[in-house]
């Protein structure tokens, strides 16, 4: 893709993001941020009452990921999407094995940045402390609430650390060097940091409700589902070196008390409930555990349609074209039948690729002949979306963009008037939820009646015959993690999966093998489908590990560096 104007679309993104003014729940009368105007609050002024106070933690709230803002997706620092710019932290470090202390990639918005993730976690600290001081302020119950609430809010900060660094240093103060005091403290052991985000998310868990009385605030669910996620993440071959069953078994449960609450169930409304649920209207539905909320705002000019989308539509280029699935994404998709389409039953024909394909791929995948706002996408040679093998401007490189999380009645976006998203970023949902049990139980006990019941359920939303009987351990290994690929597309996932899986590297990693596209040519009235390499992967096994800042390793000298930088 052209540097100048992607240098000068970089720019724009930083001004428009720096202008967003976020405020979860808002849009409804009894939205949580209906607080008085206040001007400027001091520290004695802050914690006086309970909305002042208010006002405090809504800021942290505020700190949660703004996935849907962000011009680059997650899913390129992994093998489900390629975006050709070079100076794109996807490419230019991640996929091109230069990750190294100086350069540290943090993800959309800086989502696990170390600086920036301490400066959280230092809010929650502080609340946390003035809080208990001014406890005769506050209401009982209101007390009680809002501090489950952000220390579930601190050991989610702390989660995005464990997953990129492993262990950390553990901080539950506000530190202060002003009086001299050591503001520096060593990394805790994996197991320990593991065991602390344990902790806070069970005295979360022990006070909040099931489900959130007040639409964007943690609940009990979201606490569950976080620590289920750590300790899915745990229990992976990345953590757990020796396979012991017993971190699995926990993982397991720990998703199972979730499912046994009853409290969340998978978005069924109609047949793209499972694109649907990710769309603006239907913000805070039935699957939605937790998620990054935003008021409501025009229904015209969203970032995420004007970042991601296709690029040319209705012969106006309305997008920049930065989430484009790999061939390796598109055919992990199923046949309608249920059938991986490497299996000769499938019946899947290469020259006819996008036929009878499963209803998850045609919610989520922009392809040849697929129709967008009125107008027909065309990837193929000499179509208005023609593949883009030289990188050399906006197109997809690959040959399709993504349709999942996009808005298709979001129309008109230009470069200079991008309006923030307005539909939720979902940080958990339940789809989610029920395919870490499954993993988990599988890898603990085996395919036993309760994973296939997971795993069922998930595909069934989607039309999909249920897995077939008699599978061993691996083989339902392989459909839970094809699943989880499919089913979390596009929800800044698959960079966490594939590092816990180790499976980045080797002979066949996916960070290590080539990137693919596809060349579709007009020949004789018919086309002719070609996958052709757009990109060779370099990727090494101690890149799992996010190496820390050298600025921070400057500063604390009781830090140990993660092996390999």
């Amino acid at each position: 893709m052209k540097a100048m104007k992607y240098k000068n679309i970089k720019r724009r993104c930083v001004f428009a993001l720096g202008a967003i003014v976020v405020s979860l729940g808002a849009c409804k009368k009894d939205g949580f941020l209906d607080v008085p105007n206040k001007q400027t609050l001091n520290n004695q002024s802050t914690f006086a009452s309970q909305n002042n106070a208010d006002l405090f933690i809504n800021d942290i709230y505020n700190q949660l990921p703004d996935g849907n803002n962000d011009y680059q997706a997650l899913d390129q620092y992994a093998d489900n999407s390629f975006c050709g710019a070079a100076w794109e932290n996807g490419q230019a470090t991640v996929r091109a094995g230069s990750i190294n202390p100086s350069n540290v990639p943090t993800g959309p918005g800086g989502m696990w940045d170390w600086k920036g993730t301490y400066t959280k976690i230092r809010k929650c600290n502080v609340f946390l402390k003035e809080a208990a001081t001014n406890k005769a302020n506050y209401s009982d119950t209101w007390y009680q609430q809002r501090v489950a609430e952000v220390t579930y809010l601190r050991a989610y900060f702390y989660s995005l650390l464990f997953t990129s660094y492993g262990g950390v240093p553990i901080i539950t103060v506000p530190l202060d060097n002003r009086d001299g005091s050591d503001i520096f403290g060593a990394r805790a052991s994996i197991d320990q940091t593991l065991a602390f985000i344990e902790a806070d998310c069970d005295a979360a868990a022990a006070v909040l409700p099931a489900k959130a009385s007040e639409t964007g605030r943690a609940s009990k669910g979201s606490a569950l589902a976080l620590k289920g996620w750590v300790e899915l993440f745990a229990a992976s071959p990345l953590v757990n070196t020796g396979n012991d069953a017993s971190k699995w078994a926990k993982a397991a449960s720990t998703n199972k008390q979730l499912i046994d609450l009853g409290t969340y169930n998978l978005f069924n409304t109609s047949a793209t409930s499972y694109a649907d649920q990710f769309l603006g209207p239907n913000n805070w539905n039935s699957e939605t555990i937790f998620a990054r909320g935003y008021a409501t705002g025009p229904a015209k000019g969203s970032h995420r349609e004007g970042y991601l989308g296709p690029v040319y539509v209705n012969g106006v280029q309305q997008s920049w074209g930065n989430l484009a699935p790999t061939q390796g994404l598109v055919d992990d998709y199923a046949m309608d039948n249920g059938l991986p389409i490497s299996d000769p039953a499938s019946g899947y024909n290469p020259q006819k690729p996008y036929e009878k394909r499963e209803p998850r791929f045609y919610q989520s995948i922009l392809y040849d002949g697929s129709s967008w706002q009125g107008d027909i996408f065309k990837s193929r040679i000499g179509g208005s979306n023609q593949i883009d093998l030289g990188s050399t401007s906006d197109i997809s490189n690959t040959g399709y963009n993504a349709r999942k999380t996009l808005d298709e009645s979001i129309t008109g976006q230009t470069s200079i008037n991008l309006a923030p998203s307005f539909a939720n970023y979902i940080i958990f949902r339940y789809a989610e939820v029920l395919l870490s049990y499954a993993e988990a139980q599988n890898e603990a006990v085996g395919p036993d009646n309760t994973v296939y019941d997971a795993v069922n359920k998930v595909r069934a939303r989607s039309a999909l015959p249920a897995v077939k009987s008699g599978l061993s351990k691996d083989q339902m290994r392989d459909y839970i993690r094809r699943e989880r690929r499919i089913e979390l597309a596009f929800e800044d996932k698959r960079w966490f999966d594939i590092r816990r899986w180790k499976i980045t590297t080797g002979t066949n990693g996916v960070l290590t093998s080539a990137v693919y596209g596809m060349k579709i040519e007009p020949s004789g009235g018919s086309l002719t489908y070609t996958p052709v390499k757009i990109f060779t992967n370099l990727f090494f096994d101690y890149q799992n590990w996010m190496p820390i800042p050298q600025d921070v390793m400057d500063q604390n000298k009781k830090l140990v560096q993660n092996p390999g930088y």
